[in-house]
């Protein structure tokens, strides 16, 4: 999933717009001008919106955030709100992953279920029959995700260790787990 970081100044009018443009290409500061003269409730924090997704910005604003350039002053853009100048900060493909698993209570009784399934116990029965997490009844699978979203200790092995491979046993706060990665945008 592609995301962008961006910040903008929103005025009433294109003419406002242009001149704050120019005068940013002068030398006034982007966060300054922001603060002093943006319509936007983000002009507190000098524009910035933060991090999103494509689609979560209305169609001029996301076009521009998502196709032109990084680093540079974008505008004026027309939209209902108004117009604004955009900075576009970042952009970058967030790293997503799916994995399925199976949660257990002890180091033992993971490493025997991984020897299980090593000689040919089916991953996704295994889960159904000895998981403690509510994934059991869809086989261990929970779906995709990004990174940060789960414990740092599955997390770390999702987005670092090989598809395709079941890893544990990995203890987390919750027990211990087998971990499958069945997916990711590397």
């Amino acid at each position: 999933m592609l995301e962008a970081s961006a910040s903008h100044i929103l005025v009433e009018t294109e003419e406002v717009c242009q001149d704050l443009k120019e005068q940013i290409e002068g030398g006034l500061d982007f966060a300054a001008a922001a603060a002093e003269f943006s319509a936007c409730p983000s002009g507190a924090q000098g524009g910035a919106l933060g991090t999103f997704g494509r689609g979560q910005m209305v169609p001029e604003f996301d076009k521009v955030v998502f196709e032109e350039e990084v680093g540079l002053i974008h505008g004026p853009v027309k939209t209902d709100f108004g117009y604004h100048l955009i900075k576009i900060t970042s952009r970058e493909s967030k790293k997503e992953a799916a994995a399925r698993h199976i949660l257990v209570e002890t180091k033992e009784a993971c490493e025997e279920l991984k020897s299980k399934i090593a000689g040919g116990l089916d991953f996704a029965a295994a889960a159904a029959e000895h998981s403690k997490c509510p994934s059991s009844s869809q086989g261990g699978e929970l779906g995709t995700f990004g990174r940060g979203q789960m414990v740092p200790e599955f997390d770390k092995v999702v987005f670092e260790e090989e598809v395709g491979v079941v890893h544990g046993p990995v203890e987390t706060q919750f027990g211990f787990h087998l971990i499958e990665i069945t997916s990711r945008n590397d």
